[in-house]
């Protein structure tokens, strides 16, 4: 479903620099300030213009007193409209309006925060999907008065309901942790001194040969095997980077109960272009040694220490107090009662914040820390939380004195088992860092800093891969000619670049399908040939991530194709659309036989399981539906059993909630979270029947307002 801008887009890229093919097809890219921050950084701004369009790339400033973030996307659809050529992407300097969006959590990988009870600037994610994305429509719903230059808008039903950005776009705002103590002048001299050195590495040549990846505690690090496999994928990703030793480099917390010190080091280590941490996260830390996991007695004494300290703060003073103390310490740990004396309990306190100090990173650190990789990707959660009045780590990174001048980070809690390096390969031939951004599209996912830094090709084929690609990246996204004949060509040869070819091919094809295309079947068979008999594991990943986008008649063969790949990554993915597609007794199997046959894949096993009880039924899952249908029991514990199924997407409950939508006498706040729920069964057997009956009740009923709107939602939801 396209809206009028993207077909301007479609038609001005037919028609724009048609005669320029003695050299790259030109792009535009929009610089979008607030006034002071464009009168105090001039000089710098305009620098920064000119060099990009040295570079081929038509930069424009725009610069205003923005009053709300509806004035800053007119000014983006007026660039976007330019018929001399199309729009690439934006960058956001300064203090340019942020919207926090509601009412759109589907649109995240993890975040699921009820709206209903937690407060607006907790429950609300900030997102410049609503910038870069001209098929999401908004409904505004007030300031922020908590925060200056933060809004509300909620996601409105009138747009699409799924993510698709038309441009790329970033943030350029330089953290609040960097100006404490400082006059209210310092951050415009941390812009300007951050925009000279983004000039200064795009006047370089920097070609992409050098990596680093780390796994920080806990999650996706207690399965090596992903760790291992890392290197094999990175190894397809980026070939230079393994033609000598120095080239990569692969770290865990298993190495060392204080990682961050080898960590720093990394960091400031010259000559790295990419460096990925893998871990827990908050605005203003990153979670290094979480766990603090220790092989050391001693060390694991202290952490049971701990641990009864934090409980028994919770129960000191109440009737519970002697009954905690005889059942963790006389029955249990069999401890002295001394170990949880007042003077204990302080020493306890005192050892772990210093533990805690020297195990994880903390933004205020990194500030005396030159961080140097060009570019920083924090898989974690909040680290990109540019909204943050306190600070936020990824901003600290790209603003210090290192190299860094652009970083990937996420605004609140992120799901590690997501495709977070998509076809990352594409960078290595030098398309811009945005352009890749541009292929992984969250609504809490961002770029902070510069989006538009490229790496060096390493030669001429690269290079002219590069400007095709770069202009039909922007221009013809959906032109399925133009992603065919990448897909062929990327068939004929078998060298570094070609997967290139073949997974921008079937992604965009990809996309084509989810925009109706009636191909759409042809292109699914594709990606089920690309999964079942393509060498390259990064293809079909993406082949795969299009058969679940897609969930159609090749569902099922897809799962179990899927199950049998030698990439864990690709049997987890095929495990988490298991427990979406909830139906299937050969898929029932299959997971249980690869339960049994593979106990070494850790995250696999958990989230076969998972797919397993979905699929067969659980205790849990079914006493939530029986409360679903209980109209004796509280709104409360009825509303909690309908949100049991947004991340459990279990069938039998399906009926149940249907009847609470269409119920005229149930509550209002239930129907509407019930219709929300239904919703996220868009990759489910029986999504069709479920659109089906929806459609039926909107047609046939005069339901109220708010339900009708969440319905709507949920239609298009399921359509995508």
């Amino acid at each position: 479903m396209r809206t009028i801008a993207n077909t301007i887009l479609f038609f001005f890229a037919m028609t724009a620099c048609i005669a320029s093919f003695a050299g790259p097809r030109k792009t535009s890219f929009g610089i979008i300030a607030d006034n002071k921050t464009f009168q105090e950084c001039t000089k710098e701004l305009e620098a920064y213009r000119d060099i990009l369009i040295s570079e081929g790339l038509q930069a424009k400033i725009v610069a205003r007193d923005w009053k709300n973030p509806d004035e800053v996307k007119a000014a983006i659809l007026d660039l976007a409209s330019d018929r001399k050529c199309p729009l690439e992407g934006i960058v956001l300097v300064g203090d340019v309006p942020i919207v926090m969006v509601r009412e759109g959590q589907h649109l995240t990988t993890a975040f699921k925060m009820n709206e209903s009870t937690f407060p607006p600037q907790e429950s609300s994610v900030a997102s410049d999907r609503f910038y870069d994305d001209f098929d999401l429509k908004f409904d505004f719903l007030g300031k922020d008065t908590t925060c200056a230059g933060r809004f509300f808008y909620r996601l409105s039903e009138e747009g699409a309901q799924h993510l698709r950005p038309d441009i790329y776009s970033a943030r350029m705002r330089v953290p609040a942790i960097m100006l404490k103590g400082q006059d209210a002048n310092m951050k415009y001299s941390l812009m300007k001194k951050y925009l000279r050195k983004v000039v200064e590495a795009h006047k370089s040549s920097e070609y992409l040969d050098k990596i680093s990846f780390f796994f920080g505690d806990s999650y996706n690090s207690d399965d090596l095997n992903i760790w291992r496999q890392k290197a094999v994928e990175y190894k397809e990703f980026f070939p230079y980077a393994f033609k000598h030793s120095s080239g990569n480099t692969f770290m865990t917390h298993y190495q060392d109960p204080q990682m961050k010190w080898t960590l720093f080091s990394e960091l400031q280590r010259k000559g790295t272009d990419i460096f990925q941490f893998s871990e827990h996260g908050a605005p203003e830390t990153q979670y290094i040694n979480w766990e603090n996991y220790s092989t050391d007695a001693d060390a694991n004494l202290f952490i049971i220490k701990q641990v009864l300290a934090r409980e028994y703060e919770r129960v000191k003073g109440t009737e519970d107090e002697e009954a905690f103390l005889h059942e963790a310490l006389d029955s249990i740990f069999h401890l002295n009662r001394k170990v949880l004396s007042d003077s204990a309990m302080a020493e306890i306190e005192v050892a772990g914040s210093v533990k805690e100090r020297n195990a994880n990173i903390f933004q205020e650190e990194m500030i005396d820390v030159r961080s140097n990789p060009k570019f920083v990707i924090f898989n974690a959660c909040y680290n990109g939380s540019f909204h943050n009045p306190d600070g936020y780590v990824a901003g600290v990174h790209v603003f210090g004195d290192g190299d860094c001048v652009v970083a990937q980070g996420n605004t609140v809690n992120v799901l590690q088992d997501k495709l977070e390096d998509k076809m990352m390969g594409m960078l290595s031939i030098g398309l811009r860092i945005g352009q890749w951004h541009k292929e992984v599209p969250y609504l809490e996912a961002h770029l902070i800093g510069d989006p538009t830094y490229r790496f060096t090709p390493h030669d001429k084929s690269e290079e002219r891969l590069r400007d095709r690609l770069s202009f039909d990246l922007t221009a013809n996204a959906l032109n399925e000619k133009t992603w065919r004949n990448y897909l062929k060509e990327g068939k004929k040869k078998e060298d570094v670049t070609s997967y290139i070819e073949r997974g921008l091919g079937i992604a965009h094809l990809g996309y084509s399908a989810l925009e109706g295309s009636k191909n759409a079947a042809s292109i699914s068979d594709e990606a089920l040939d690309m999964l079942k008999n393509d060498q390259s594991w990064p293809v079909r990943v993406t082949a795969f991530d299009v058969l679940r986008s897609l969930a159609d008649a090749n569902s099922s063969e897809a799962i179990l194709t899927a199950l049998k790949d030698p990439f864990e990554l690709v049997v987890r993915d095929a495990c988490l659309f298991s427990a979406e597609y909830g139906s299937g007794d050969e898929i029932l199997s299959s997971l249980e036989t690869l339960k049994s046959s593979h106990p070494e894949l850790t995250r696999v096993q958990m989230q076969a399981e998972d797919a397993i009880q979905i699929i067969s039924g659980h205790e849990y899952f079914d006493s939530n539906v029986e409360t679903l249908s209980d109209e004796s029991a509280s709104s409360k514990k009825r509303m909690s059993a309908i949100r049991t199924f947004r991340n459990n997407r279990y069938i039998k409950a399906v009926e149940p909630m249907l009847d609470i939508v269409k119920g005229s006498d149930e509550p209002e706040e239930l129907r509407v979270a019930a219709a929300e729920t239904l919703g996220w069964y868009n990759r489910s057997s029986v999504r069709a029947a479920i659109k089906d009956d929806l459609n039926d009740y909107l047609e046939t009923s005069n339901c109220a307002e708010r339900l009708r709107k969440e319905i709507t939602k949920t239609v298009k939801r399921l359509s995508d």
